[in-house]
């Protein structure tokens, strides 16, 4: 009989639920004896793309789970079709596997490759409400990571956690019922409650002592507002080409055609003199960089106006 490579014999291992003989190549593993990834994916038709951990907890095998969860095995790895081992687990029904991954950090929101997150594989009651409290957890979770980068001002957490698939809830409230918002005003972060602003957060949200706009944020709040008009600008591979330029929210944004005015916004315009260079630079909080100017002298009059709206 041919023998199968120490792999191939980790995921038969784990499928039959052997922990002796998975305890043993981890071991053989650790003495650098033989050469295993504890997170290999079977090659073979009854395993193709799942892990020893899949395996395990597809068959109901806890103490095999436990055994390659404290020996560093990916709680979270998709198999080929985007089921972590949670999925596999929640499927076949395996409460103890289910309850051993959880505590383990798995997530109890991924989606698979069907669209499904874990709670929706299962026929479990008890299952799914356990999924059920573990995703409310990961939410709060977020949120809170959401109202500390507000309050620190930490703008990349606070972009990177709304930019998410599913973002936190942008009005979400802390114990006093303060908003990322809030937390944001009253820190004098002002980058954070901008990027808020924009995307999205309720300004008429009370906290737990009635206060909706503090000073500092009522003075954000008058800051956003809208700015447009005709720029020509710098591209590596295009030169200098006009556009119709728009910053609002704290977001620049250009465009190839005029835009029209809101209803009701006061536009204010002033002139360029011929001899002005007007060239201008603008550094984004993500570090990118953009070259702007005025209409180059050989332009109309007319067209050297830069119009400031109002909103």
């Amino acid at each position: 009989m041919e023998e199968l490579d120490p792999e191939e014999q980790f995921l038969r291992y784990a499928r039959n639920g052997d922990l002796p003989g998975v305890q043993r190549l981890l071991m053989s593993k650790i003495k650098e004896e033989t050469q295993i990834n504890i997170n290999c994916k079977g090659k073979s038709k009854s395993n193709l793309g799942w892990t020893p951990l899949h395996l395990a907890c597809y068959f109901g095998h806890k103490d095999v789970v436990e055994e390659l969860l404290k020996a560093g095995a990916d709680v979270n790895l998709p198999n080929n079709i985007g089921d972590t081992p949670l999925h596999k687990a929640a499927f076949t029904g395996r409460k103890e596997v289910v309850m051993l991954l959880l505590h383990y950090d798995a997530c109890a929101t991924v989606i698979n490759g069907t669209a499904q997150i874990p709670k929706d594989v299962t026929q479990n009651a008890e299952i799914r409400s356990m999924l059920e409290a573990a995703e409310r957890t990961e939410e709060r979770k977020l949120e809170e990571k959401l109202l500390e980068a507000a309050r620190e001002g930490d703008l990349s957490t606070l972009t990177q956690l709304l930019s998410r698939k599913k973002p936190p809830d942008i009005n979400c409230t802390d114990l006093l019922g303060n908003t990322p918002l809030h937390c944001a005003a009253y820190r004098g972060q002002r980058q954070c409650a901008l990027k808020l602003l924009k995307s999205g957060a309720n300004l008429s949200v009370k906290n737990k002592n009635g206060m909706t706009h503090q000073p500092e944020l009522a003075g954000l709040a008058r800051h956003v507002k809208k700015y447009e008009g005709l720029l020509w600008k710098s591209s590596r591979f295009f030169g200098w080409r006009s556009y119709w330029v728009v910053l609002q929210d704290g977001v620049i944004s250009w465009y190839s055609k005029h835009i029209s005015f809101a209803q009701g916004n006061v536009s204010d315009v002033f002139q360029i003199r011929a001899k002005d260079n007007c060239f201008f630079t603008l550094k984004c909080f993500d570090d990118s960089v953009h070259h702007f100017k005025v209409s180059p002298k050989t332009e109309p009059e007319a067209a050297r106006k830069v119009c400031f709206i109002y909103s």
